[in-house]
C-alpha cells in the first residue's frame, strides 16, 4: 500500500492591489516534479511547485514542497520510479498535492485578505425564486 504526505519548503506569497475588481480570474499550475525525484530508504521523494497568479494581478502564491511517497513494497516504488522516468505521475500522487496545495492557497488569500481561488457555486435549487420578490425592510426590533 502506498501512503502519500505532502510536505511544503518554501512559501511565497503576495497581495498585487490595494483595490479588488469585480470580477477576478486565477490561473493555477502545478509541476510535478519540479525537479528529478530521489529515493531514501522505503520512500520516494517528488519536488513540486505550485503556482497560483490572478488576472488582473491581484494575488500571487508559490508554493514548493516534496511529495513524499512510502510504501513497504519495493515493487509499487520500482514501478513508481520506471512511472517517473516517463514523466508519467500517478494520478493519486497528483491528487493529494493538487488537493493539499488548494487548501493551503485558500487559506494564505484569506490572510491577504483576496478572494479564495475556488470557483463560484451555482445557486442553489429554490432560491432562484427568491430574487424575484420584494425584499423586506427590518428594523432594530424586528424578530427573525
Amino acid at each position: 500500500m502506498i501512503t502519500v504526505s505532502v510536505q511544503l519548503t518554501s512559501i511565497n506569497a503576495e497581495r498585487l492591489a490595494e483595490v479588488l475588481p469585480q470580477k477576478i480570474q486565477f490561473n493555477i499550475n502545478l509541476a510535478l516534479p519540479s525537479n528529478p525525484p530521489y529515493h531514501q530508504d522505503s520512500k520516494f521523494i517528488i519536488p513540486f511547485t505550485f503556482t497560483l497568479s490572478s488576472m488582473p494581478p491581484v494575488v500571487q502564491i508559490i508554493l514548493k514542497g516534496n511529495a513524499i511517497v512510502i510504501s513497504d513494497n519495493k515493487e509499487e516504488l520500482e514501478k513508481l520510479e520506471k512511472d517517473l522516468k516517463k514523466k508519467n505521475v500517478p494520478p493519486m500522487i497528483v491528487q493529494a498535492v493538487f488537493t493539499a496545495m488548494i487548501s493551503e492557497s485558500i487559506i494564505i488569500s484569506r490572510s491577504l485578505g483576496t478572494p479564495p481561488p475556488i470557483p463560484g457555486l451555482p445557486p442553489m435549487p429554490g432560491q432562484q425564486g427568491r430574487d424575484n420578490k420584494k425584499s423586506q425592510d427590518f428594523s432594530p426590533g424586528t424578530v427573525i
